[in-house]
């Protein structure tokens, strides 16, 4: 047993029960789950075994309650009235959510002002909520981490410069609209139309409710003379393989808030061409040298520029990828004492 004065103790009272929503397929649950193992967390996976009182943390987006953002919001909200509540926040609502969006970011804005804290994954969606969703509140950034050691080696490639004979673009994560599928089928059949036979790799499968969007791919692919094998869910132990069997990795998500496939690819040794955006160059202050940035003027270029100089698609040795997930949690564990 554990002397009252015993540090230890202190820190075990800072570490709320994790209520772990969904599937563990999820991204946000999936994430949750490593978190709670790394922090030594009780882990909670039905609402009501919540102990009256408890303190409890949920990593959260509101499509883990369904279609409608304000039942999300109002489950939030009875389970606030019950237990000490912190939350952290994903897939933050921006105006390009379409239609969704009005709801989603009202129902954010009640989640915010039910917690007794909440967190995101980055300074560029605490923006968003503090623009769009709750005006004036105050929360604390948490990056997603990099899993795998602070130091990634990887297999370097050849020092010679040139085309590969069979270039491979790879694009990892979800296929639903707006992930940047399309954009690189497109900037492919530009540089087949120069000479440079690229393909597209999919590494993933259709998002729930999106395999017509997956379909209309393969099919924009055949029609524009581009190669486009699809993989399907890459499982986790050939993930890093996967990542690196690509000629070139691209994050092109139009809507990002925060991106665990960005750091998949950067956690595999890869420098990927991203998207840019405040998030991207976010990013790229916190880990310098592990992505490249583009814009819709400039990704067929970029990819070109890529595909000549291999080595450009790597992170150099010694490159720092942190923060890890020991330091995801210690940053957790400080900021659980300091709310409790």
């Amino acid at each position: 047993m554990l002397h009252p004065a015993d540090p230890r103790l202190a820190i075990d009272l800072a570490t709320p029960h994790h209520l772990l929503l969904g599937s563990d397929t999820h991204g946000v649950t999936r994430y949750a789950g490593e978190v709670a193992a790394a922090a030594g967390a009780p882990v909670v996976r039905d609402v009501r075994d919540v102990e009256p009182g408890a303190a409890v943390h949920v990593h959260l987006t509101d499509r883990l309650f369904g279609r409608e953002p304000a039942a999300a919001a109002e489950a939030v909200e009875q389970l606030a009235r019950r237990a000490r509540l912190t939350v952290t926040l994903h897939d933050v609502p921006q105006p390009t959510d379409g239609p969704g969006f009005p709801g989603r970011a009202a129902a954010y804005g009640r989640i915010v002002r039910a917690s007794r804290a909440w967190a995101t994954n980055s300074w560029h969606e605490h923006a968003l909520v503090d623009r769009w969703s709750a005006p004036g509140a105050r929360g604390t950034v948490i990056p997603l981490p990099v899993e795998g050691p602070a130091v990634v080696e990887v297999p370097r490639p050849r020092a010679a410069e040139g085309v590969a004979t069979r270039p491979v673009v790879g694009v990892f994560g979800f296929v639903y609209p707006g992930k940047g599928h399309r954009q690189v089928v497109r900037a492919v059949a530009a540089l087949r139309r120069a000479g440079i036979m690229a393909s597209v790799r999919v590494l993933g499968d259709a998002a729930p409710g999106h395999v017509d969007e997956l379909e209309s791919l393969v099919r924009s692919g055949r029609e524009r003379g581009v190669p486009v094998e699809v993989s399907g869910r890459v499982p986790d132990d050939d993930l890093v393989r996967a990542l690196r069997s690509v000629t070139v990795g691209v994050t092109a998500h139009r809507n990002v808030s925060a991106s665990g496939s960005l750091n998949s690819w950067i956690a595999a040794g890869r420098r990927p061409l991203v998207r840019d955006g405040a998030y991207a160059r976010e990013m790229a202050a916190l880990r310098p040298g592990t992505l490249s940035l583009f814009d819709d003027a400039t990704l067929v270029p970029r990819l070109d520029a890529a595909l000549r100089r291999p080595a450009s698609t790597w992170t150099a040795p010694g490159a720092g990828l942190g923060p890890g997930l020991d330091e995801t949690v210690t940053a957790y564990r400080a900021w659980w004492a300091s709310v409790r």
